[in-house]
């Protein structure tokens, strides 16, 4: 049977806690059963139709009824315990629906009349406290003794009560605000899409270039480029006595409209491409190591640097492979939704170079770095990489055979300066609405460490 809560006697805590509140081990306040593992045979003991509930965080069933029970009879959970998975992930709870046997991954506690929703909180605001004492080299797991000394603070039964009926309606708000969150994430995606792609249209800066008249028609501004890339090709030590290709030109037809002041150019045109180096075990060591960057350190529109490996590129493959502040680094090799991802590297990692999955756009003067970004994200977004691409077991990959010919929309630098700015403030206005997903679970935690303080009641 489960022990009063005023049945256990003085504890001392890790804090002071208001008058009237103690500390007690959760053993002393509650029954708690440790569940174990079925047996497999062809005998029923007492639990004959019985749910049987594994340690899951979920808690789903993992049987339709209990197992077979010959040598010892089933730990049982009853009907409105609380259920507690003490084997990874240690720590969620859930209540058992009805009477049931429970495996080694969970815990079953039956406390005291009207403190099931305080222990509950507890166990949820405590659970790195048990984590602490969990052992296991594959999978962390907690005794029924470690759940059975967890010290819990117990106030009066009155001011209990008011507390957790405080908790469930500050958590209800929580509920509702990231529902609403949800609804706004995906609004985001949405609205993000239709801001690239009018971004990359011209329908973006419509305004601007009424107050603004262009110098230059899109073929003359085309023709400008061309030849400025020819010369800086010829200007090229490493390109003499080679011949200069032209870029291929494109079919205008099967183009979207743009601007008169815009053209149609190719990312050749646009920038100058280069697959990554491979990675191989003869690079894994050497005199040059070298920080590299791979698909999972590119993100939209961001590096993640947590985690930068490195390998070996001797002088000359590091003048090949290094990166320059400015360079847009798409992913060559990713699940097809994501194909194409890009991020700009802005030397957060001074001498970084890239592999093989990822390729490397460098633009041109014609072309500014977060503009490219911005066509880019538009592709990956609308699926244009992904038309290009060839899928291998669930991954797309983005050749730069097929990335080098691609259209790319070219405006003049001034309107790319103010795309660039406009993209910025709009997304940077959505990012201050849209809060961070960790948040929810910040303010749950703040609010519990509040409630079981004394401080919320």
């Amino acid at each position: 049977m489960a022990k009063s809560i005023a049945a256990a006697g003085p504890v001392e805590g890790p804090w002071a806690l208001p008058d009237g509140w103690r500390w007690a081990h959760m053993g002393d306040i509650a029954h708690i059963v440790a569940g174990q593992s079925p047996l497999s045979s062809d005998c029923n003991r007492d639990g004959v139709g019985l749910p049987f509930f594994q340690g899951k965080a979920e808690f789903g069933r993992d049987v339709p009824s209990a197992k077979n029970w010959c040598e010892r009879p089933p730990k049982m959970a009853e009907a409105g315990d609380l259920l507690v998975s003490v084997r990874a992930p240690v720590g969620p709870t859930n209540y058992a629906s009805e009477r049931c046997g429970i495996g080694r991954g969970l815990a079953a506690i039956r406390p005291s009349e009207r403190s099931a929703r305080w222990l509950r909180y507890w166990l949820q605001a405590s659970v790195n406290t048990l984590l602490e004492k969990a052992t296991g080299t594959t999978f962390e797991a907690i005794t029924g003794d470690v759940l059975r000394s967890h010290l819990c603070p117990v106030p009066p039964a009155d001011v209990q009560e008011t507390i957790v009926t405080r908790i469930d309606e500050l958590f209800a708000e929580i509920d509702d605000g990231e529902a609403a969150l949800a609804r706004a994430r995906d609004d985001l995606a949405t609205w993000r899409k239709a801001l690239l792609k009018a971004a990359v249209t011209g329908e973006l800066t419509a305004d601007w270039r009424a107050a603004n008249s262009p110098t230059e028609k899109g073929a003359d501004l085309l023709t400008r480029v061309l030849a400025e890339r020819r010369t800086r090709w010829r200007a090229a030590s490493t390109n003499q006595g080679k011949r200069y290709n032209e870029p291929p030109s494109l079919a205008a037809n099967v183009l979207p409209t743009i601007p008169d002041s815009w053209a149609w150019t190719t990312v050749e045109t646009a920038g100058d491409v280069l697959l990554g180096r491979q990675r191989a075990p003869e690079h894994h060591s050497g005199d040059h190591m070298r920080p590299y960057l791979r698909v999972a350190n590119v993100m939209e529109g961001r590096l993640d640097l947590r985690d930068v490996k490195k390998m070996n590129f001797t002088p000359r493959e590091y003048e090949t492979f290094a990166l320059k502040y400015g360079d847009v680094l798409l992913n060559e090799g990713q699940s097809p939704e994501l194909l194409g991802r890009p991020a700009i590297y802005r030397d957060e990692i001074p001498g970084c170079c890239f592999q093989k999955t990822l390729l490397r756009f460098r633009s041109t003067p014609a072309v500014i770095p977060e503009f490219a970004l911005i066509v880019f994200r538009h592709y990956m977004h609308g699926k244009r990489f992904l038309r290009e691409s060839r899928i291998t077991t669930n991954i797309g990959h983005l050749t730069q055979v097929r990335f080098l010919p691609m259209e790319f929309p070219l405006p003049s630098l001034e309107e790319q300066h103010e795309i660039v700015t406009r993209i910025a403030a709009a997304e940077g206005a959505w990012d201050r609405e849209v809060l961070n997903a960790d948040l929810a679970s910040t303010l749950r935690q703040s609010i519990l460490t509040t409630a079981f303080r004394g401080d919320l009641a």
